[in-house]
């Protein structure tokens, strides 16, 4: 472990949580946090990044569906869920290398 990151977490839980949202987006993840939030505070923290990750996600692709009949969410859709499966990607690397990753356009909804 370098100097970079002083949380020491559960990263293969984490890493763990950031696969199981690629096919459950927020309940696999929200499921995990409920869990295990409590165990480990560094762990308990990155796991509710990967929660708000899903849940920002998803309210995104429920915008874009709600605007696909102004032909907006046609061009938005598929460059949220391209988004959403490339920084789940980094998320689980980072997350295998310890470090906590919060992706970018994550809102903090669950505190």
């Amino acid at each position: 472990m370098n100097g970079e990151n002083a949380q020491v977490f559960d990263k293969s839980l984490v890493m763990v949580s950031f696969i199981v949202s690629a096919f459950t987006a927020v309940l696999g993840p929200l499921l995990i946090w409920v869990l295990k939030k409590d165990d480990d505070p560094a762990t308990g923290e990155a796991l509710r990044h990967v929660v708000n990750f899903g849940l920002s996600y998803t309210i995104y692709m429920f915008v874009a569906w709600l605007t696909s009949f102004i032909l907006i969410g046609l061009i938005i859709g598929p460059i949220i869920t391209i988004a959403f499966y490339v920084f789940l990607i980094i998320g689980a690397i980072r997350a295998n290398e310890g470090k906590v990753y919060k992706p970018p356009f994550t809102l903090d909804i669950v505190k």
